[in-house]
């Protein structure tokens, strides 16, 4: 006779990875946190538009536009990734550092393609080295944004309203994504 509850089922092994996500995504510091299908960030050429006429990072740093993938490129770089991590934080946390330390607990577990992205503009250097080298090139991701990817939008789709007011490249914008293949 087995000895399980025939009233209980395991989990498929899937589900419980994204549990264990969520949870260390939690235990990191993000107040919220969903796994997503990466096919259902949504992209937008005209986000770019935003960076360029409104942002005062455009082109001063290594992390905005021209430097980082464009809506088309994103696009392409999106079909390696099966799915991503979407998270939230509270305005005392830094979303930047969640999602780098998430990105590197998940490489370490096997998950080589994980890369980390974030609404807040890069903070690792006073002033960005953008006309020479990066000098945090293992710690510098681009912002959501940078890489055409509609934030809002996304969030809408997943049924999600952002902690704080969404304001794009500000420094409370915690909204955070770590994709996954």
């Amino acid at each position: 006779m087995d000895s399980k509850d025939s009233n209980v089922r395991d989990f498929p092994e899937d589900i419980k990875a994204n549990q264990e996500f969520i949870r260390e995504a939690l235990d990191m510091g993000a107040s919220k946190s969903k796994i997503i299908d990466a096919r259902s960030i949504v992209l937008g050429n005209w986000v770019k538009l935003q960076c360029q006429f409104g942002c005062e990072n455009f082109g001063k740093m290594h992390t905005c536009p021209p430097h980082s993938p464009m809506a088309d490129e994103t696009s392409e770089i999106l079909l390696d990734y099966q799915k991503a991590i979407l998270l939230d934080a509270d305005d005392d946390k830094n979303m930047n550092e969640i999602v780098l330390s998430l990105e590197t607990k998940l490489r370490s577990k096997g998950f080589y393609k994980a890369f980390a992205l974030s609404a807040q503009p890069c903070d690792l250097c006073e002033t960005c080295t953008v006309e020479t080298h990066c000098k945090y090139p293992e710690k510098a991701r681009p912002t959501l944004q940078a890489c055409g990817i509609n934030v809002q939008e996304t969030m809408d789709q997943q049924g999600w309203e952002p902690s704080n007011s969404w304001q794009p490249c500000s420094p409370k914008n915690n909204i955070g994504m770590v994709l996954i293949a």
